[in-house]
């Protein structure tokens, strides 16, 4: 992740967010709707990381942490930590090969793996229902 919005003392605002990242807003948000759609309650909460990762969005369903989003110029960089069982569940599943190579070349942390994305464009988007439901459901 980095630091688009890195002032401590400016939080964010959905303004802010929708004009730093353009049209892929609505991919961002759509991913949102879809949690709240499938799995019953999300949040979104801003948390400042640092200067040098600045305002980061975590994104919750219930009380569980599903992802988080770092704001780029045009587009965001979204992490996941997967478990051992879902990290197996992707292994087994028909996501993208990059994918699957990613998350096995990742540093395991005590969470789990963590996998990062760029979402510049709808089709760089198309796994994240799929990831969502992984995580959400192990």
């Amino acid at each position: 992740m980095s630091g688009y919005f890195n002032n401590k003392l400016q939080k964010p605002t959905d303004e802010m967010l929708s004009s730093a990242l353009g049209e892929t807003k609505k991919i961002l948000d759509d991913i949102i709707s879809f949690i709240k759609a499938e799995f019953g309650e999300s949040s979104v909460e801003w948390k400042f990381y640092g200067a040098k990762i600045g305002w980061t969005i975590k994104v919750f369903n219930k009380k569980r942490n599903v992802f988080f989003v770092g704001s780029e110029d045009g587009y965001f960089r979204i992490a996941f930590i997967f478990g051992n069982k879902a990290y197996r569940k992707i292994m087994d599943s028909n996501l993208p090969d990059y994918i699957k190579q990613l998350l096995t070349e990742s540093k395991v942390y005590m969470e789990g793996r963590s996998l990062q994305l760029e979402i510049r464009n709808i089709s760089d988007a198309m796994p994240l229902q799929e990831l969502v439901k992984i995580k959400l459901a192990n």
